[in-house]
């Protein structure tokens, strides 16, 4: 947890992306202070679907809204991390991702 006020003390934006369900996810944020109090869980997390109405992508104008707020993505499929972290990068973030398990590989390759 002093490692993500560290970082957000410096700048660095601290998101995570999880295939955990959207209420677990906002737990463990708050946690580990990638959530602080004064956020408002409504607009600072959101399951993955809304990415994908209809099985689809958003724009990417529409998804560089969304993730340009979002720190917390819940319910995230291995593609959606990988769109997570394009529409970051077309924003200009230089993005680092640290992953667990082998559906983690495309975005880590990103």
């Amino acid at each position: 947890p002093e490692s993500v006020i560290a970082a957000r003390g410096a700048g660095i934006r601290v998101v995570m992306i999880t295939g955990d369900y959207l209420k677990t996810a906002v737990a463990i944020a708050r946690n580990v202070n990638i959530l602080q109090a004064e956020d408002n869980e409504a607009t600072a997390s959101v399951d993955c679907a809304r990415l994908r109405p209809d099985d689809s992508y958003l724009s990417n104008e529409d998804m560089d809204l969304l993730t340009s707020s979002v720190r917390v993505f819940a319910r995230a499929r291995p593609e959606d991390k990988l769109e997570i972290v394009k529409s970051l990068q077309r924003q200009g973030a230089v993005t680092a991702m640290t992953g667990d398990g082998v559906n983690d590989a495309p975005a880590l390759n990103q």
